[in-house]
């Protein structure tokens, strides 16, 4: 198993990865190290475990805002689908009428 040394907080890790993700790793610590650094700007220096856990805070409350966006996004696809299989069958209907109408004035002639 690939080992990836990423840079954090002024400090090395050695993270366990598998093969062929070891550049996924790198990219991922790259996004974690912009946001701990982004804190540090904005706050100043933050005791190394506090900045861990306020970085983890900030990366889930993005990822828990775009989840409901998803699901929003997935509520009104569900919606819409359901409003065209109720036109379709509306124009089925109005064709099969329409069908039955020709067929009885070929019957009749």
């Amino acid at each position: 198993m690939p080992t990836v040394t990423i840079a954090l907080n002024g400090r090395n890790y050695d993270i366990a990865c598998g093969e062929g993700e070891e550049a996924r790793v790198q990219e991922l610590a790259g996004e974690v190290r912009r946001r701990m650094e982004g804190l540090v700007k904005h706050s100043g220096p933050v005791a190394e475990n506090l900045l861990f856990a306020l970085t983890a805070l900030l990366l889930s409350d993005e990822l828990d805002q775009k989840n409901r966006a998803i699901e929003g996004l997935q509520a009104e696809q569900s919606e819409m689908m359901q409003r065209r299989e109720v036109a379709l069958a509306d124009t089925i209907e109005r064709l099969a009428v329409k069908i039955e109408a020709i067929a009885a004035r070929l019957e009749a002639a």
